[in-house]
């Protein structure tokens, strides 16, 4: 769907052996490791267990073979070939997925959601990940942006339903408790009913042993900060967390371009992906399949790969002279270096038109004309957009003139993924009056309609005993090199 950009560094063979000694590698490292492999700027996580996993993986080599990962693919000691997709059992297997998310956990910062969702003291909602994880994120009473566990410290119940009305449906019953978003005074336990406020402190915890301290019993916190406007958790239980700043330069720059800081929620979407994580990520990280899957999304973007090279020629000569024809050069040139998308070798195919709509489109609609004000930033049509994303979250930004379309990714399971997609709007824009959200949502909406059916069925293909390894295309160079290091420095750790 999206190519990403990565910003880090080349390191030596030395050095990554050296890291690879360390008990635990903070995410900067795997960051930079992956430019190595030409990986994208959201080369995200996965640790498995070393060796041929269960299910067995060298009896697929003789299927991936007849694939082929060209003459110079490199073969690696569990049988998989550079160039080719993973076995099955990397997407499948429940014990993988458990290595998957205990590595997120400890490793990445996760991006949770624009802080324009709690303006008002006491405001809240949560933000669930993976099989069990639950965060409460509320604004307290001195406007505050606060993150803890959503687990009751006297015996873990959750003191938030997944539901925005948790009541039970038979009036009969008397169980009373909050839901997944709202405005509140107190944090309540329905189980004994302890109190805690909302700096995370236990209030009241009636008929306690005369040793017991409530000082020492409040919420556990997870580290958050707030960046650019947007929330980011890490759920890791070290004292440390992961490192932010590094990789975060690429989004920083374009959510100060775009003033992320200062804009709204406009309107918000979710769709449920009945996937593994790892096919969604690689199907973010191409375009390969945007001009057979996408229409809408390549009438706006000039992204379909079944032009000709004639019909690129004159796509880029008809877009000459734009706007951001400066920053389609640089990223360019950005591209083709040492801290770009691979080496000059590699397909730079999105950095040819990376940065302009098509001709006649202003902005990311399915018309393209404005669906929302100018931002704030902005006082003339540019014609342009740009992508954003960091090294540490399963999120990332498409940004226009006058809205922004935040993306979300996250894991639930071995073949459960949720997405949600907010758009973020000039702050003193009406809805009805000044933008139509259906209209604002209209392009993305299709488009992430169209993916949750592609990877569904790409999951239901890789669990048939006909699934084998095979070859990715010239243009699929960001899963290719994102399960690249996914093999060569996840699971052969």
């Amino acid at each position: 769907m999206i190519n990403f950009r990565h910003r880090g560094k080349k390191i030596t063979d030395h050095k990554i052996k050296e890291e690879k000694a360390r008990k635990n590698v903070n995410r900067r490292d795997f960051a930079k490791r992956s430019v190595a492999a030409g990986a994208a700027a959201v080369a995200f996580p996965a640790i498995l267990r070393a060796g041929t996993p269960a299910g067995g993986v060298r009896p697929l080599v003789e299927k991936q073979a007849a694939q082929g990962g060209g003459s110079a693919a490199k073969k690696h000691a569990n049988g998989w070939l550079e160039g080719t997709t993973i076995p099955a059992e990397y997407y499948l297997d429940p014990k993988q997925y458990e290595e998957d998310e205990r590595h997120l956990v400890d490793n990445f910062w996760l991006m949770v959601d624009h802080e324009s969702r709690i303006p008002n003291a006491g405001d809240y909602f949560t933000f669930e990940f993976g099989r069990g994880e639950n965060v409460i994120i509320l604004r307290d009473d001195k406007g505050k942006v606060n993150a803890f566990h959503n687990v009751c410290r006297h015996r873990g119940s959750r003191l938030c339903r997944d539901a925005d009305d948790p009541r039970p449906k038979d009036q009969r019953l008397s169980v009373l408790q909050l839901g997944a978003s709202g405005n509140t005074p107190l944090f309540r336990c329905p189980y004994h009913g302890w109190t805690y406020d909302l700096q995370g402190n236990l209030t009241q915890a009636y008929k306690m042993q005369d040793d017991f301290d409530l000082s020492k019993n409040g919420l556990i916190p997870c580290h958050m900060r707030l960046e650019e406007g947007h929330i980011f958790v890490s759920l890791t239980r070290e004292k440390k967390p992961p490192s932010f700043a590094e990789d975060s330069k690429w989004y920083s720059e374009v959510a100060r371009k775009y003033g992320f800081k200062d804009l709204k929620i406009g309107a918000r979407r979710y769709y449920s992906i009945k996937a593994n994580w790892k096919l969604v990520i690689e199907n973010a990280l191409e375009c390969y399949h945007c001009g057979p899957s996408h229409r809408s999304l390549v009438t706006a973007h000039n992204w379909d790969e079944r032009l000709t090279g004639a019909e690129k020629a004159q796509r880029l000569k008809e877009l000459e002279g734009w706007v951001c024809e400066a920053s389609r050069s640089s990223r360019k040139a950005a591209a083709e270096s040492s801290n770009g998308m691979g080496s000059s070798d590699e397909p730079n195919w999105t950095a040819e038109y990376d940065g302009e709509l098509n001709p006649g489109f202003v902005t990311g609609s399915l018309d393209g004309n404005p669906v929302a004000p100018l931002l704030p930033n902005f006082k003339e049509w540019s014609h342009c957009f740009d992508i954003a994303s960091t090294g540490y979250t399963t999120a990332f930004w498409e940004a226009y003139d006058d809205h922004v379309a935040a993306f979300r990714f996250t894991p639930r399971g071995p073949e459960f993924t949720d997405c949600e997609i907010f758009w973020l709007v000039h702050p003193d824009a009406v809805e009805g009056k000044d933008y139509k959200a259906d209209r604002m949502m209209a392009l993305w909406d299709i488009t992430m309609k169209e993916d949750v059916w592609i990877v569904e069925n790409n999951h239901l293909g890789v669990q048939s005993g006909g699934y084998g390894p095979g070859r990715y295309a010239a243009h699929e160079t960001g899963p290719a090199n994102f399960i690249k290091w996914y093999m060569t420095e996840v699971v052969r750790a």
